[in-house]
């Protein structure tokens, strides 16, 4: 099956985003998740624990073995005081449990932003596997 290249964007605060992209068969995939953990409703890809499931297993059904995966986002866009200091933030939480789950499948992290204050836009192409991140006055290619 041939697959046709594509620009995805995705515009992160707290949630993240991953990236999966296979040299060999020059495809790729990303996910957008908003909160960390399912409690297993494993339908639901607004939580970083199935979305990263999803998209691995969506990538190995195509063939993909050797994935080079990047990781985005997780920032605190909201003044929550010192309530922030005492448990982590909703960003935080993304960002352990996407390390956690990406650990569990054997993928490493080839290029990460993450954490922080301010948001991002990543622009993914899924034929190079290149990123595009746009950070409050900052432009960055990983």
């Amino acid at each position: 099956m041939a697959y046709k290249p594509s620009l995805v964007s995705s515009v992160l605060g707290s949630c993240v985003a991953v990236t999966m992209f296979s040299r060999a068969l020059k495809i790729g995939a990303i996910c957008h998740a908003m909160l960390p953990d399912s409690g297993g409703r494993s339908d639901d890809l607004r939580y970083v624990d199935n979305a990263l499931l999803n998209i691995f297993q969506k990538m190995r059904e195509t063939g993909a073995e050797e994935l080079v995966v990047k990781l985005f986002g997780g920032a605190q866009v909201l003044n929550v005081g010192s309530y922030a200091s005492e448990k982590r933030t909703v960003g935080e939480q993304n960002v352990a449990r996407a390390e956690l789950v990406l650990a569990e499948l054997g993928l490493k992290v080839a290029a990460r932003d993450t954490g922080g204050v301010q948001g991002r836009k990543l622009y993914f192409c899924t034929g190079s596997g290149d990123v595009f991140l746009h950070r409050m006055g900052q432009k960055l290619y990983l």
